[in-house]
């Protein structure tokens, strides 16, 4: 017999907060292109970790400003090519960005993880990449992230940089904490079924 939604939500309900421990974030800005560098502590095991963010699936459930996810054809050999619409706002200021992007995925001695490569022509970004690098820290997982961006479309000269700046962060720590979340409720959900 397997546990119903109900047993389910319950011990969810009883879980800790997910919370992840943000040891390092950084953003910052070139001209028109942002960067953002984030290192946090996941209390879940890399193998929990890494599933869960290599199902592209999880992630609306991940971070709730993906609002939609596509896997699409034409991606290189050992890639896989995703759609992602993600929306973004920051006071009454909200912008969608659609991005198609090339993902990699890696596995090193002591890392795990993916690259990403925008394709700005299928994109509203000029230009775009990012690195997740997973590795096990004495049983929790050690996260690194590193993007680079360059909006293609407007960006308010006064508060624009700042909004998307504050936007990079809530979105870096929204994720980071997300995958915590759903390692461990996956976890629970396994460990539940019979």
């Amino acid at each position: 017999m397997r546990a119903g939604p109900a047993a389910l939500l319950a011990v969810c309900a009883i879980l800790p907060a997910a919370a992840a421990e943000i040891e390092k974030l950084e953003v910052t800005r070139t001209e028109a292109r942002f960067g953002m560098t984030l290192s946090a502590r996941l209390d879940v095991p890399l193998e929990d970790s890494y599933r869960v963010l290599g199902n592209f699936d999880e992630l609306p459930r991940i971070n709730d400003a993906v609002e939609e996810v596509r896997l699409l054809d034409g991606a290189p050999a050992g890639a896989q090519r995703l759609y992602t619409r993600v929306r973004v706002c920051v006071w009454l200021f909200c912008r969608h960005l659609d991005q198609v992007q090339d993902m990699w995925p890696i596995a090193g001695d002591d890392a795990r993880g993916y690259n990403a490569a925008v394709l700005p022509e299928r994109s509203n970004l000029r230009f775009g990449n990012a690195r997740w690098r997973l590795r096990d820290c004495d049983g929790v997982t050690c996260l690194r992230f590193d993007a680079q961006l360059e909006p293609d479309f407007w960006v308010p000269p006064v508060i624009g940089p700042w909004a998307i700046e504050r936007a990079m962060r809530r979105e870096a720590i929204a994720t980071a904490e997300g995958i915590e979340r759903r390692a461990l409720a996956t976890s629970v959900a396994a460990d539940t079924a019979p």
